[in-house]
Order: C-alpha cells, then sequence, then structure tokens
C-alpha cells in the first residue's frame, strides 16, 4: 500500500532536470528521494485523526472534574460533574452541546452530580448525591424525581422502564419513568461474597435485552455521601443477569482479582471488563479482559505498566477505543494527574496510540462513542476532547 502510494505521489512530481554526471546523479537522486519520503510522512501526519480539546475549563482558582459523560447521537453531548474552588466552594455543573462540539453551554445544577444516563438527545437522568433528577431539555434543565443518598447508576431500556443500583444492596426497578421504584427481587437472594453487611452495586450494563448489574461488598467505613466507596474486598463481586429485558433475572458470585470498574456488552457476543488495582507492588494498576458470553475464561487484551486504564469504549465495527492516563515516573499509579493517552484497536489485540492535545492531562478520564466517526473524550480536569481528521 505504500508502495502505491509513493508512486502515485512521485509520478505527478516535477522531477530535477537527470545529470549525467555520476556524483550529480547521486546527489540528485537521493535528494528527491529524501523530499518524497518527508512529503509523505508529513502528508500521513496531517491526515492522521488526532484528539483535539473542544471544551476546556481554565479557571486558576478552581477546578471542574467531570464525573460522567454521555453522547446519545454524533451531535449531542453532555458532561456532568463538580467544579470546586481554593476557598471550598462547590457547584454541581452541566455543559452541553447539541452541534457535534463547536459550542457548549454550561448550566449549574443544585446537586452535585455523580452519573448520567440519556435516552437519546432530550430525555436524561441524572444521578446526584442526594437523588436522582430527569430532563427533557438534552440537560439543559432538570426536575427532581426522587430525594436520597446512596444511588450509583442509572439505565432506562425506553422511556418508562429502567433501573438504578448503589450502596446498601440497592437494585430498583420503574416502569413508569422514575416516579415509583420497586425493589429487585432477585438482589434479596443474591449472596454477599463476603461476610460483610451489603453490597455496593455500581455497574449497569445493557446491550439489548442482555443486562448485567454488578456489585462488590461495601467496606467498613463507607460513607453514602461518597460517590463510590472503598470495596473490603477485591476476591469475588455478586453479578445480577437477565437475558431477557428484565422479566427474569438470575444471581452468581464470580472470583476477581482487583476491582472492577468497568463492563462493556459486545454486539459481537463477549464481554470487556476493567479491572483496577490499587497496590503498587502490582506489575500494572489495569487490565482490560476479553471474555465470550456463556465461558468462564477471559483472556487479558491490553495491560500495560505504563498506561493507566480508566475507561473503554466499544465500536459497532468490533473494534474499541481505550481511554489511560501515563502514571509519574516508574509508579503505575497515578496520583497526579499525568498525559491523556488514547489507544484504538481494531481486533482488540493490537493497540496504536493516537495523537492527542499536548495539554491533555488526568487522573481520570472518560470516553462516549455514539459510532465510529464520532467520540468524545472528558477528564477530571475539566477538558473535552473531540477526535478530528
Amino acid at each position: 500500500m505504500k508502495e502505491s502510494t509513493w508512486f502515485e505521489q512521485a509520478a505527478s512530481c516535477k522531477w530535477p532536470r537527470m545529470n549525467t554526471d555520476k556524483q550529480g546523479f547521486k546527489k540528485s537522486s537521493l535528494s528527491v528521494f529524501i523530499w518524497v519520503y518527508l512529503w509523505l510522512n508529513l502528508f500521513s501526519l496531517a491526515a492522521a485523526p488526532r484528539w483535539k480539546i473542544q471544551f476546556l475549563y481554565d479557571h486558576a482558582d478552581s477546578n471542574f472534574a467531570i464525573e460522567d459523560l454521555e453522547c446519545p447521537t454524533a451531535r449531542h453531548c453532555v458532561a456532568a460533574g463538580l467544579i470546586d474552588d481554593k476557598k471550598g466552594h462547590q457547584q454541581g455543573t452541566v455543559v452541553v452541546t447539541s452541534d457535534a462540539g463547536l459550542h457548549w453551554s454550561q448550566y449549574d445544577v443544585r446537586e452535585r452530580p455523580v452519573s448520567i444516563f440519556f435516552l437519546n438527545d432530550s430525555l436524561g437522568w441524572m444521578v446526584t448525591d442526594r437523588g436522582l433528577w430527569s430532563t427533557v431539555e438534552g440537560g439543559r434543565a432538570w426536575t427532581k424525581l426522587d430525594s436520597r443518598k446512596g444511588i450509583l447508576q442509572a439505565w432506562f431500556l425506553d422511556a418508562n422502564h429502567g433501573y438504578i443500583a448503589g450502596l446498601k444492596n440497592l437494585v430498583q426497578e420503574t416502569t413508569d419513568g422514575g416516579k415509583t421504584w420497586a425493589k429487585l427481587d432477585v438482589s434479596n437472594q443474591a449472596a454477599s461474597p463476603t461476610d460483610a453487611p451489603s453490597l455496593t452495586y455500581d455497574i449497569i450494563a445493557f446491550q439489548g435485552k442482555h443486562g448485567i448489574v454488578a456489585g462488590a461488598a461495601d467496606g467498613p467505613s463507607s460513607d453514602s455521601s461518597l460517590s463510590k466507596p472503598e470495596a473490603s474486598t477485591k476476591g469475588k463481586i455478586t453479578v445480577l443477569e437477565t437475558l431477557d429485558g428484565g422479566k427474569k433475572w438470575t444471581s452468581g458470585v464470580i472470583p476477581i482479582v482487583g476491582e472492577l470498574a468497568q463492563l462493556k456488552l459486545s454486539n459481537k457476543g463477549f464481554v470487556v471488563s476493567l479491572i483496577l488495582y490499587s497496590d503498587p507492588k502490582y506489575p500494572v494498576s489495569s487490565a482490560v479482559f476479553k471474555t465470550p458470553l456463556g465461558s468462564p475464561d477471559g483472556r487479558v487484551i491490553f495491560a500495560e505498566r505504563d498506561r493507566a486504564a480508566t475507561d473503554i469504549a466499544l465500536l459497532n465495527d468490533g473494534g474499541a477505543m481505550l481511554v489511560t492516563i501515563e502514571p509519574p515516573g516508574n509508579s503505575t499509579q497515578v496520583p497526579i494527574p499525568g498525559k491523556l493517552k488514547i489507544l484504538k484497536s481494531a481486533n482488540l489485540k493490537v493497540w496504536e496510540e493516537m495523537e492527542v492535545d499536548y495539554r491533555a492531562v488526568a487522573q481520570r478520564a472518560l470516553i462516549a462513542a455514539p459510532d465510529e466517526q464520532h467520540m468524545w473524550v472528558a477528564t477530571d480536569t475539566g477538558a473535552i476532547l473531540t477526535l478530528t481528521e
């Protein structure tokens, strides 16, 4: 492919007049070769997709820590998080775009956002530290549905049917858009992986009618005001699973080394999970696994010492995008913001690093990919990047 491109470009070039002198011919040929080589490399670099900052909260006295990012379509994105300043003031904040990121609008919200979920450009839900909110205006205005602490995640299959999960064994279902909630029966039957008094369910994932809710045992010092408490054990997780859109659920306990941070169901018949390792003695701080549905055996598809993975997006063409942070020095952990590194793979085997705006640093970053051509990444340092040609 490179040879074809080389000849196509070379054929259109205006070559210098050939010198019959051997020494002159060598110099001329060498200069032409170097010129073509440099031109082709510069052309490929210019044409390569790169991640560019579209929105940046740039204030010296405060920081915008984005907690979640949702892009239900290629034109509409919503990011939610908390702005805190040096004086200790905190303000829940949402930023919204309806033109693929050309313009972003910032809105204050009354409570601290924990997570968000959108069905389309207008209809969405926001979990906060004190309840659940809904919007029919794409995130520009919110109405409170439920006042309580401890919710961590929400997921809706349609405008009426949805689920919430959180602290103290919380797994509930609604069929009226969140006005009323009923405890999921299977959560009462689910076994705790340890002798801990309760479970924290912090993951909900669906692919069509196939859904999974996952959680781990609460730590002894878990605080319901926190977005996600520390798990007391890293050995097992409880999994609730449905294959028919929630009509029937089953439960089970599976062993795990590390902390389950992300779980994505693919339309290709497998599950991708992101596992975090907080022990600095561990050789890596994160690993991504691919597990075929119906099989207990998974394989590592990404684990690198100098790349701490924080989120992954599965693409409809079978590929994936992985968001990582470069740890400082020889550490595997990220105690301070590090350089944002984004990798792509067409087959979930070989990963290729992409060009990222040099200003992008973070301790944690999230990715939303409504399709293969439109993707966004948000950081806990107030930046939102998009993939550009």
